[in-house]
């Protein structure tokens, strides 16, 4: 990522930005949300459908904890490969079907695996604060605030399935997009643009209120940015990135390992 990006990035981290953030979730919060809840119960049920069957399953697949799980495996993998690439033979087959040299391999693998160890923490820490913060405020579900009487907000509420500040699908949602545009240099616009569309899904699913999705949204992408900003900038830079195999090339890079 370039400098540049890093710059606009570094800004949703910055205590002018989360202060921007408090006072624009305080608005929505109480001029808004009723509102456009409300509205998008007259859209067409297209939309819901939409939502239903293709955007709100995404949310299913890209879970935080099956990410976690395979960043896990991925961390397994790469945790000893120095130790068995020591084995000469194996060492031998891995440079005949990969075509790389000993040096590149060690430091694809060690590069992937402070990205996974980046992944495991922001997804983890991101969503703690999320369900800490869904505790301490305890703002009811559109469907708890409607149908049953709910307060809006009821403060340290323990009665876990009713709270909704903020969002954890959009917060994980935007978690991953985060993680994503600081690692892979493509297809950026569309990565937070499908992370919006699973966010809005929550509200067609009346499980959310609009400022859920708002601050869950900015607790997801300020966690990752946060740790890469204070801790992994640091160990990524060490790596030179012409001399490190691409996702595509580490899938296969990693197939072989398992194999050999």
């Amino acid at each position: 990522m370039s400098n540049k990006d890093l710059k606009v990035l570094y800004k949703v981290a910055s205590p002018s930005f989360f202060l921007i953030m408090i006072i624009s979730t305080y608005f929505i919060f109480n001029f808004l949300d009723i509102f456009i809840f409300e509205m998008t119960r007259s859209f067409h049920g297209f939309f819901f459908l939409i939502f239903k069957k293709i955007i709100d399953p995404l949310s299913d697949i890209f879970d935080p904890l099956n990410i976690i799980i395979i960043c896990l495996i991925l961390i397994i993998l790469s945790f000893n490969i120095k130790f068995l690439l020591k084995n000469q033979k194996k060492l031998k087959l891995l440079k005949e079907k990969t075509s790389l040299d000993y040096k590149s391999i060690i430091n694809s693998f060690d590069y992937y695996l402070v990205v996974c160890k980046h992944f495991v923490w922001s997804l983890a820490l991101a969503g703690i604060a999320c369900n800490i913060i869904k505790y301490v405020m305890g703002v009811a579900r559109p469907k708890y605030f409607f149908l049953e009487g709910f307060e809006r907000i009821d403060f340290f509420n323990i009665y876990h399935k009713t709270n909704s500040f903020p969002s954890g699908h959009t917060q994980a949602a935007f978690t991953l997009a985060i993680l994503f545009i600081i690692y892979f240099k493509k297809y950026h616009g569309f990565i937070i643009f499908l992370a919006c569309l699973m966010g809005l899904s929550r509200i067609f699913m009346s499980m959310h209120f609009p400022s859920d999705i708002f601050f869950g949204a900015y607790l997801g992408a300020f966690v990752p940015i946060f740790l890469y900003k204070m801790y992994y900038k640091s160990l990524i830079m060490v790596y030179d990135n012409d001399k490190l195999v691409n996702s595509r090339e580490f899938l296969k890079l990693l197939y072989w390992r398992i194999f050999i």
